[in-house]
């Protein structure tokens, strides 16, 4: 699978949300700074900032993005929430356009309208269309017509549209490609191995009171890889991921001696569990990361449009196309959206 992005660059992604209107913010300040240079081809760009993008995002109907290379503005990107959606404004700077960010970025708006979006549209130079026509549909976008509103000097301007049904079955399709080239504060969108846990061990792992996972079966390739935390029933949920770091192969009782307080559970469950096995794998988990916003089976199947089996013990993500499109769903959802959050790539 091709990487994206390269992680190693220092690029991070801003969202913008009430308070930062609201307060006026450093971010909202180069957001204004980034879409005022578009004035000479869009003439009167700064009042619609003034009195439609800031407003929007005070009042939570528009969301803002400022992405920073090295710390210098960058990337600037509006979003207008509703039925009836618009990507308003997308600007990468032009040392990054090799990178795939409008793809991210898509991605992004999609997984912010997800749940509230019937249609989405947006404009666009005509030339732009006929030079990145082919982006544009694989994203559902098929066609342009003339736009009745002309925003632009010396060129038409294009209006595309398209049902979010489409473009989210687009952007299923890409999510486990944009995944692997995202991480949020140092950590990657990931995860190789879906794992089924019992909630109440799972909801250990969650809290850090449990780091050590038992197995009879497992394999030590695992090791540095991440995990994605499914919650078996009842919970029937995503709940999380974690980083993979160690996995040891050795007898029962060396298991315990060694491991037996951050196991989670009694020496009696554990010899249960042991009886009649001769070894028995340790996985030890760090970087876990708790999801805010679970991600319910019921739900994960109507997003990517399957009927997804939770493993019995576990799987790799590779063999089943459906999990692997709710597990990068599940990770972004959880690091991209909520409160203010600095997104890294």
């Amino acid at each position: 699978m091709d990487e994206l992005f390269s992680i190693k660059a220092n690029l991070r992604i801003v969202r913008l949300v009430e308070n930062d209107a609201r307060c006026i913010s450093d971010s909202l300040k180069d957001l204004r700074g980034l879409i005022r240079q578009n004035e000479p081809m869009y003439p009167g760009i700064d009042k619609w900032f003034n009195q439609k993008v800031a407003p929007g995002i005070q009042s939570s109907q528009r969301v803002g993005y400022v992405g920073y290379l090295d710390e210098v503005p960058a990337i600037s990107a509006v979003l207008k929430l509703g039925k009836n959606a618009k990507f308003c404004h997308l600007k990468i700077r032009e040392d990054l356009q090799e990178r795939h960010l409008g793809e991210a970025f898509f991605a992004l708006f999609g997984l912010e309208l997800n749940g509230l979006a019937r249609e989405i549209h947006f404009t666009l130079p005509e030339s732009l269309w006929q030079k990145e026509k082919r982006f544009f549909s694989s994203f559902g976008f098929e066609s342009a017509i003339k736009a009745g509103h002309q925003y632009r000097l010396f060129e038409d301007e294009l209006r595309c549209s398209a049902p979010f049904s489409k473009v989210w079955a687009c952007i299923l399709e890409k999510l486990p490609k944009i995944a692997c080239g995202f991480s949020v504060n140092g950590r990657s969108f990931d995860p190789k191995l879906l794992m089924s846990i019992k909630p109440e061990h799972a909801n250990k792992i969650l809290s850090g009171e449990k780091k050590v996972e038992v197995r009879r079966r497992f394999s030590k390739k695992w090791c540095g890889y991440r995990v994605s935390i499914y919650a078996c029933h009842p919970q029937c949920s995503i709940v999380g991921d974690a980083m993979i770091c160690e996995v040891v192969l050795d007898k029962p009782q060396s298991l315990w001696d060694r491991f037996g307080g951050q196991i989670g559970c009694t020496k009696d469950q554990f010899d249960s569990y042991a009886a009649s096995v001769d070894e028995l794998y340790a996985i030890i988990f760090e970087d876990v990361v708790p999801y805010q916003r679970t991600v319910p089976l019921l739900d994960a199947s109507r997003a990517v449009n399957a009927s997804l089996r939770p493993p019995q013990s576990h799987f790799a993500l590779a063999n089943s196309k459906g999990w692997a499109e709710a597990v990068s769903l599940g990770a972004l959802l959880q690091r991209s959206f909520g409160a203010r959050q600095d997104i890294m790539i």
